[in-house]
């Protein structure tokens, strides 16, 4: 993926991009930055007035989580607290690091299984023992780039599988551009990157919550 002396080096990063379900296609940008804050922006135009769009905020400022609706270019908004499975979801993703690495770094229970094959490539299969209530996930690994091409999160309730693909490189740091996400509760989203911009000002307000947030209703 680069290498942790190059993933050290990296404190903020920012996707943009689209998101595409149920054949509806949206802009995203998620900013993240170490050690452990994300904000992911979804820009939805409005059904019966296109001109106008909506922005779905949901963010983690490495304490608490939160998200908020509002118009595009509004400067003001309502943000509600994210707790539970929602607020867990964001953290994992939160940070700089790609998910094995951040795992490891935290101190996760990782097992080699051994290898096998991931629709037609050979792989070596990692497996992250259960932190919490957070469930099992499997790593499977190209043989070959030993980059990370796909996913697995396991909890008693559904599967999502995350396949990437399309890695480019940027200042020495390995980025999948692709990501195809299918979960049981959700079904199919296909996620592409158009721009990875690496060391974003980004100040510490951006992610905060404040004070004082309301209850989201999940």
């Amino acid at each position: 993926m680069g290498g942790l002396r190059n993933w050290s080096q990296v404190e903020s990063i920012r996707l943009s991009g689209t998101i595409e379900r149920d054949g509806q296609t949206f802009e995203i940008v998620i900013i993240k930055k170490r050690p452990n804050q994300i904000r992911a922006t979804v820009t939805i135009p409005l059904p019966n007035d296109p001109e106008n769009k909506v922005q779905i905020i949901r963010a983690h400022d490495g304490k608490q989580a939160w998200t908020a609706t509002r118009l595009a270019g509004a400067p003001e908004m309502v943000k509600k607290a994210i707790t539970g499975d929602a607020a867990e979801d964001l953290l994992a993703d939160a940070g700089v690091l790609p998910p094995l690495i951040k795992l490891w770094r935290e101190g996760a229970d990782i097992e080699l299984l051994g290898s096998d094959k991931f629709k037609g490539e050979d792989v070596f299969v990692i497996e992250v023992a259960e932190i919490a209530d957070s469930g099992k996930q499997r790593f499977y690994l190209s043989a070959d780039s030993f980059r990370t091409i796909a996913r697995e999160k396991h909890t008693p309730t559904e599967i999502t599988q995350t396949i990437l693909s399309d890695y480019q490189e940027k200042h020495g740091v390995f980025l999948p551009t692709r990501s195809l996400i299918t979960a049981d509760s959700t079904g199919v989203s296909t996620m592409q990157t158009e721009s990875i911009e690496i060391g974003v000002g980004i100040y510490e307000e951006y992610f905060e919550v404040g004070e004082p947030a309301q209850t989201a209703n999940l």
